[in-house]
């Protein structure tokens, strides 16, 4: 009888383990859709429709930067009139880091009724069509089941830090006559005027407020080193440096012609 008491108990035992297992992935999974929600329709996009829908009305968020919003009417305000204001020359992004995502559920008297969601995301900043690298930063947020919704309610946001710089160990070295060819004015599709000059022996790129070093990793072919982006020159049959093509992440984002 003991031996069969033993074997139920750990029957028992893995059935409930299995059943909470099968439970906790599917909250980090719905919880994973709204994050998605929240910011990359929302916040990328700005579809503010999705805030209004998934914030509660009891909402709190506080950011070790620009301090405390009390309220969801302030929220969509400021969102409003900052990052999702048309008339903004600066774009803003915000990419999860997948793999540091965790869910936490929250019991009382063994019902559900909410979830901490921890993780870390990048934020990226779009200037003239040029994107670079402007944060790192932690998050937690308090989601919490209202009327069998899930409704966030507490964002803290902290630990903004630079993201470190980008090392590429194919980074070569050219001497400033090797990069003068590549120096002059640039009329480019999207950005406008594009400046390329030589400072403290590094190829400078000058694009309205956007400054910025960029590096040969071949010749004709220099990265940034904050941001995924790729400057590709093209020459003509005279040897002339004619075209600079800007990569994305493998895609052509803007084409100048210099002039």
């Amino acid at each position: 009888m003991k031996s069969h008491f033993f074997l139920f108990s750990l029957l028992f035992i893995s059935i409930t383990g299995y059943s909470q297992n099968n439970q906790n992935q599917k909250l980090f999974n719905d919880l994973k859709t709204l994050d998605s929600l929240l910011f990359d329709r929302g916040f990328n996009h700005c579809e503010t429709q999705y805030f209004d829908e998934l914030i509660s009305d009891n909402f709190e968020f506080y950011h070790d930067k620009s301090g405390v919003i009390n309220s969801k009417a302030d929220f969509l305000k400021g969102m409003k009139n900052g990052i999702c204001n048309p008339s903004n020359s600066t774009k803003s992004r915000r990419e999860l880091i997948p793999e540091s995502l965790k869910v936490f559920p929250l019991y009382h008297n063994n019902e559900l009724y909410g979830a901490l969601q921890n993780g870390s995301h990048k934020f990226f900043e779009t200037q003239n069509g040029i994107q670079q690298a402007a944060s790192i930063a932690e998050f937690s947020h308090l989601w919490i089941l209202e009327d069998n919704s899930w409704k966030i309610q507490r964002v803290l946001s902290y630990d903004h830090k630079a993201i470190p710089l980008v090392t590429d160990t194919n980074k070569i070295e050219l001497n400033e006559n090797m990069l003068k060819q590549y120096v002059g004015t640039y009329n480019a599709e999207k950005t406008g005027i594009v400046n390329l000059s030589i400072k403290n022996g590094n190829l400078w790129l000058s694009a309205g407020k956007m400054e910025t070093n960029i590096y040969p990793k071949k010749v004709d072919i220099f990265y940034h080193d904050q941001a995924p982006l790729v400057f590709k020159f093209l020459k003509n049959n005279d040897n002339e440096v004619y075209k600079m093509v800007v990569i994305e992440n493998g895609n052509t984002v803007e084409t100048a012609i210099k002039q």
